[in-house]
């Protein structure tokens, strides 16, 4: 016999999530097509009817800039908001997206903020976080701010460079700050998924337990960094290291040196 709708349950489900423009689109699309996986079409923040706690529910100003600091990282959840009706209703929510015999997975860059949270009403989750290099992200925070053809909803939100940067440093700060709460938690580079596919997956479907099922690796442009890079100014360059150069650093990333930034590049 089936399992009744009462007796399911999210079994070691997987969360993505990391700052927006960092890649959690592509990780989430090339782990759904393993075929022991299946979840929300959409992210999972987007779906209806979710508890504010769960959602990105101030909208429009809070697009891509939800860490910032002067949100005060309003949407941050941990284990003293736990809310037994809000588990039910947000189990409820996801199993409706669940398919038979397959193990959930969703993404949301919002859930940075939301992990423990989420850990609480799921002990036996599984959390992946991905970080990509702060200056590409700046870039394209401000410039899908302004417009992101995926969600043109969002059109001409006027954001400054430095708003970027310091959305870039406070999830990553917070992405690292996990790594004292949460359990069962990997956070990969963007660059080492793009540039060696084969191992980076490898390790990430080692950490989720899960079997290859013989789908081709695939391959991704690793030149979209440094176009985005390219296309800011000297003086922006300059505000993002000024700003994150500590956690640049952190990561690995290359930061320049004042005489390597043309401060009249445009």
């Amino acid at each position: 016999m089936g399992e009744s709708s009462l007796e399911r349950k999210l079994s070691k489900p997987i969360f993505i999530f990391g700052c927006c423009n960092s890649g959690t689109t592509i990780l989430w699309q090339t782990l759904k097509q393993y075929l022991g996986l299946s979840g929300p079409a959409i992210e999972g923040q987007d779906l209806k009817s979710l508890p504010d706690s769960m959602r990105h529910y101030l909208g429009n100003s809070t697009f891509r800039l939800w860490a910032h600091p002067r949100f005060e990282l309003c949407y941050y959840r941990a284990e003293q908001d736990y809310n037994e009706d809000d588990k039910e209703r947000i189990t409820s929510i996801f199993l409706s997206h669940l398919k038979p015999d397959t193990r959930f997975i969703t993404k949301s860059p919002a859930d940075t903020l939301r992990a423990r949270l989420i850990q609480a009403y799921f002990p036996d989750a599984y959390f992946l976080a991905i970080v990509r290099n702060g200056y590409a992200v700046s870039e394209g925070v401000v410039r899908k701010r302004n417009f992101d053809p995926d969600r043109p909803q969002f059109a001409g939100l006027h954001t400054t460079i430095e708003e970027a940067a310091l959305q870039w440093l406070y999830s990553n700060i917070v992405i690292l700050s996990h790594k004292d709460f949460l359990r069962r938690y990997k956070i990969i580079l963007y660059e080492d998924l793009v540039a060696h596919p084969r191992d980076t997956l490898k390790s990430v479907l080692e950490f989720l337990e899960l079997e290859s099922n013989g789908s081709s690796i695939p391959t991704f442009e690793t030149t979209l960094n440094a176009q985005q890079i390219a296309r800011l100014k000297g003086d922006e360059i300059k505000t993002i290291t000024r700003i994150a150069k500590p956690l640049l650093i952190h990561f690995g990333y290359d930061v320049p040196k004042k005489d390597q930034i043309d401060l009249d590049s445009t």
